[in-house]
């Protein structure tokens, strides 16, 4: 994997992400910029996370020898659970620290 090669490629998508917080608190109404922008902020970086984890997950499936010999031929919908699976571990651990 190269990760320098995925870092710029994500940069890009990175970049949309936070012009799209920037915008959100920027539009927001007088008085109500939490509010009128924090629920944009927080779709854009969520699907901000999902794109960079689905392209990390792809180049490390695109540089493994053994996808590269052909011989690995993933279920569709076993790839989506695993990933769905995988992400939903990340999120239980990020809700056990905030109930301590």
């Amino acid at each position: 994997m190269d990760r320098q090669r995925l870092r710029r490629e994500l940069h890009a998508k990175v970049d949309a992400a936070l012009d799209k917080a920037i915008d959100a608190v920027a539009e927001a109404p007088d008085g109500r910029w939490i509010a009128g922008s924090e629920w944009v902020v927080r779709a854009a970086f969520q699907e901000l996370m999902g794109d960079c984890f689905q392209a990390i997950v792809q180049a490390r499936i695109d540089a493994d020898p053994v996808v590269a010999a052909g011989s690995f031929s993933p279920d569709k919908r076993a790839a989506a659970a695993a990933i769905d699976a995988a992400v939903q571990r990340v999120a239980a651990r990020g809700r056990a620290d905030r109930r301590r």
